[in-house]
């Protein structure tokens, strides 16, 4: 298969996503509705509303949490050269997470603190855990990689058991665990905006350094002969992978494996070289993400299932996968 129509197939992918998310939910408005509403032809207001209001900001938000945790994974298992890190699994996302529960019981507002606390709040999270986790990397007089991989999952799950304790000290924590665990029904174009930016910016500078992940994959030794200052590219692609992954938690919650998982089907289709990688992996999760939430709203209807739920169905497998070829091999 050329290398064009891999493109046109992964666009086709997320145009169709997109279309049926769109369509999909319990409110009983189908792909008719959907369209008339978008050209202005609909008859009824609630219909409009519905589109426009509800699903239109909610599928966007989708796509950009998709692609800002597919590139997040992306840029962390360039820097560790581990197939098996991702931003939860690095403890960036519970540090997240905490965060946005800090932000909550700050504001006082259990069912959503404002977006600019919770975007803020969720990075200084993300970043110190980053810290405490890649510091380990310094103690590490061997395979420094796997130190940090294991490291992140301990303070992550420590950080994951202080941020639920939290949550139990609000009135109203079941509807904060609800939209922790991935929920994208209160989005709006307020948290589009926020999020594209960061996507937009971020995605964009790893695009032009991605020669750096290039060399970086090949061991820290080679990356210094090559000319590329470790230490600072290090910082460089750990702070967008934080910055990339805090955004996403605090617009719709922790939703883990897409990171893991989208970075591996966009090597198997678009090969390892970061300068299409990350682009292709951009789509490919957000596709795959509204794709999901599609499926969360419309499986235990009305109520719904949470987006993290789904995620995880479709991401454990591959995580298994993933485990049994090294075990294996």
């Amino acid at each position: 298969m050329s290398a064009p129509l891999r493109w046109i197939l992964t666009g086709a992918f997320v145009v169709i996503a997109t279309v049926l998310a769109l369509c999909l939910g319990p409110s009983g408005v189908g792909p008719g509705d959907v369209w008339d509403a978008l050209v202005g032809a609909a008859s009824e207001d609630v219909t409009v509303d519905i589109v426009r209001t509800v699903r239109m900001p909610r599928v966007f938000l989708g796509l950009l949490v998709g692609a800002a945790l597919s590139i997040s994974g992306v840029l962390f298992q360039a820097l560790l050269r581990n197939e098996l890190a991702e931003p939860y699994l690095l403890g960036v996302g519970p540090g997240a997470l905490l965060g946005v529960t800090v932000a909550a019981i700050w504001f006082g507002d259990a069912a959503m603190p404002p977006a600019l606390a919770r975007g803020v709040l969720a990075f200084v999270g993300a970043v110190g855990v980053a810290v405490i986790v890649f510091g380990f990397a310094r103690r590490a007089v061997r395979r420094p990689a796997v130190t940090v991989l294991l490291a992140g999952i301990a303070v992550g799950a420590t950080v994951h058991a202080i941020a639920s304790g939290l949550l139990y000290t609000l009135e109203d924590w079941h509807h904060v665990v609800r939209w922790l665990l991935g929920d994208l029904s209160l989005a709006d174009y307020q948290q589009v905006v926020i999020l594209g930016a960061v996507v937009a910016v971020a995605g964009t500078v790893a695009w032009l350094r991605a020669r750096d992940l290039d060399v970086l994959t090949l061991g820290e030794e080679t990356a210094w002969y090559a000319g590329v200052e470790v230490r600072r590219a290090l910082w460089l692609f750990g702070g967008l992978g934080c910055l990339l992954a805090a955004a996403a938690v605090a617009q719709c919650g922790l939703v883990g494996f897409v990171g893991l998982v989208v970075p591996h089907i966009g090597r198997r289709l678009f090969g390892s070289g970061h300068r299409t990688l990350i682009p292709a992996s951009a789509l490919l999760g957000a596709g795959l993400l509204v794709l999901a939430d599609g499926l969360a709203r419309t499986l235990h209807a009305p109520q719904g299932l949470p987006l993290a739920v789904v995620t995880a169905a479709l991401g454990a497998p591959v995580l298994a996968g993933l485990v049994l070829r090294r075990v294996g091999g």
